[in-house]
């Protein structure tokens, strides 16, 4: 019998065998952790149950019970890392809305809602903050290699 005062995952989790949980946490794991292939614009629960052969009901518990969210909170979590990591890359001449493509966001506006929910910022703001942690992160290395530096941090040739 449904007991309709819990939740459908935790339902269905209970139900599972925890050899199949595990191997559909490997599979989560294989095509979208190391395959990254939530960068796929159309990348979709169904598809991914379809490829570690399971269905989208025990995949959305596997996750539940997994991660602590559902399919595309642990998607836009991820996309939202692979975006950070765009933007600090050096030299990058990319715009928000081609970082947003690229980590795999169907639209800009879907890429800012998802980078406030996890970050707490806009990504301009989020990306000129590590900016200046960097920046001052290096400041405070040449200030420290300058007090060991012999004569005071005078370089002879």
């Amino acid at each position: 019998m449904i007991d309709f005062d819990v939740p459908e995952e935790k339902q269905y989790s209970a139900r599972i065998s925890r050899q199949k949980l595990m191997e559909i946490k490997n599979g989560v794991q294989k095509y979208v952790f190391a395959g990254r292939r939530y960068r796929n614009v159309n990348f979709t629960a169904a598809q991914l149950a379809k490829n570690i052969g399971t269905n989208t009901r025990y995949l959305s518990a596997a996750i539940r019970l997994h991660y602590g969210c559902n399919f595309s909170e642990l998607v836009n979590k991820l996309r939202v890392d692979e975006a950070k990591q765009i933007m600090l890359e050096p030299h990058s001449t990319l715009t928000m809305e081609d970082i947003s493509y690229s980590a795999g966001f169907s639209t800009r506006q879907s890429f800012y809602n998802a980078f406030n929910k996890f970050v707490g910022m806009k990504p301009k703001e989020w990306l000129a903050n590590e900016l200046e942690k960097k920046r001052e992160e290096e400041e405070k290395q040449r200030e420290e290699l300058k007090a060991t530096a012999p004569f005071g941090g005078i370089a002879f040739e």
